[in-house]
């Protein structure tokens, strides 16, 4: 009797912002290996360490031991996690959300989201938050962890978002790094800035440190960091 069988998949790598695209590989239910996809336009088949081992955190027991597949509940802190059933669990959670609320107001509850959940997932939890239990305190990680860099982007360039794409790096003739090691940060995307047959490698970075991003380049700025 023939097993399931192999098929292909294309999706986009899940940690950093520069949104390679791979092809996943699996047979049943079961990932057997990663790759760059070489028609996406972020990463044309390049893959970071990172993401060419993809594959490798949904090995069964890791799986086992680090993905939940129901609601965990422990009685008090000194007691183990034990499985509950998603109707208890929701529950329980609405009531305490009702509790809150009644006692101190809606503004003593927020919600933090993740940053790795799709548009219409925070559509529905910003419903929830400002809709059913009626508090404005609600955010994301994805805007959260760039809220130091879009101060500096309005700041500088009167734009709340990087007024550019990695097509711009295949038609710049100098491209200047500051405050960042991006052959460590987004490898993929500094193999893309440096390939461009037209023009010479990144010139980074202002910076108090040589990193990895110094090596290649014809010019780097070490400062000296002072108190004054």
């Amino acid at each position: 009797m023939n097993g399931p069988a192999a098929r292909e998949t294309r999706s986009t790598c899940p940690y950093c912002g520069v949104g390679c695209g791979v092809v996943v590989q699996s047979v049943g239910a079961h990932i057997t290996g990663v790759r760059g996809d070489p028609a996406h336009p972020a990463n044309f088949g390049r893959l970071c360490t990172k993401g060419s081992t993809l594959h490798l955190t949904t090995a069964p027991h890791l799986q086992a031991q680090l993905r939940a597949l129901q609601p965990m509940r422990r009685a008090d802190r000194s007691q183990p996690l034990r499985p509950v059933s998603w109707d208890s669990a929701l529950d329980e959670v609405a009531q305490k959300f009702a509790a809150i609320v009644q006692r101190s107001g809606p503004n003593a509850v927020g919600l933090y989201l993740s940053g790795q959940l799709l548009t219409e997932d925070y559509y529905v939890f910003n419903k929830l938050a400002k809709g059913l239990l009626g508090t404005n305190n609600v955010d994301t990680n994805s805007r959260l962890c760039m809220s130091s860099a879009v101060a500096g982007y309005k700041h500088s360039l009167g734009a709340d978002a990087p007024p550019a794409c990695y097509e711009d790096l295949d038609h710049a003739a100098t491209v200047f790094i500051t405050g960042s090691n991006m052959a460590w940060a987004h490898p993929v995307l500094w193999r893309s800035a440096g390939s461009s047959p037209t023009r010479a490698a990144p010139k980074p970075p202002p910076w108090p440190t040589c990193t990895c991003s110094c090596c290649p380049a014809p010019m780097s700025c070490c400062i000296t960091p002072c108190c004054t």
